[in-house]
């Protein structure tokens, strides 16, 4: 990356939360980065069927189709905001039981979405099972004990669980308007997984991801 680079994304992390139009634009120029990386080593997107998990605000998936895809299936748990690209298409699903057949995607987007789910080896199971044998994903997320591993949560959560959810608590962080609209946070959560509905946070690391890879992919 370079210096711009850089100071963009650092300029579109802090102003992400303003509105769904931001958040958008900060995934967008995430999936440039990634994508641009990624050419590195020989992987294109263009003219792929690719599988976007966990789509949210479908920022991603856009710049995706944009990019060239053949075909960008956005997949999340609810139809949060209509696709923006003829090429995309939403899917409402649960990523732990994706309803597509055995090996039909060539790359799978899997960004910030595995931190969010009770059960992580399910998620890559499922991931490996669509892929095609040729196909490859790309999958990140924060780990749990990095300075934004706590997400809503975050510094407080390097103290524990109990202490993050008091603090948080006290404080009384309000979400942002269209952030309570779209997803509806629980006010008052009694666990870090329980501050959303349909998903929540769980501690971890990127070592426990490795260790998850070698005993269902290796």
């Amino acid at each position: 990356m370079k210096l711009r680079d850089y100071l963009v994304l650092y300029q579109l992390a802090r102003n992400r939360l303003r509105s769904e139009s931001d958040y958008k634009q900060f995934q967008a120029f995430q999936a440039t980065l990634i994508l641009k990386h990624l050419q590195q080593f020989g992987l294109e997107v263009r003219g792929r069927v690719v599988l976007d998990l966990g789509s949210g605000l479908r920022g991603y998936s856009d710049e995706l189709a944009r990019r060239g895809a053949k075909a960008v299936i956005s997949l999340d748990l609810e139809a949060l905001v209509p696709p923006a690209a003829e090429s995309t298409y939403p899917l409402v699903a649960d990523a732990l039981h994706i309803p597509l057949a055995d090996a039909t995607v060539e790359f799978v987007f899997c960004a910030s979405l595995i931190e969010h789910v009770a059960s992580p080896n399910l998620l890559l199971e499922e991931i490996r099972r669509v892929l095609r044998p040729d196909g490859w994903c790309y999958l990140s997320f924060p780990p749990f004990y990095s300075p934004r591993g706590g997400h809503e949560f975050a510094p407080f959560h390097y103290l524990g669980e109990r202490f993050a959810l008091r603090i948080h608590r006290l404080l009384g962080r309000p979400s942002p308007a269209w952030v309570n609209r779209l997803y509806k946070p629980v006010v008052r959560p009694n666990s870090l997984s329980a501050l959303y509905p349909r998903w929540g946070l769980y501690r971890l690391t990127i070592r426990k991801v490795r260790q998850l890879l070698a005993e269902s992919w290796m």
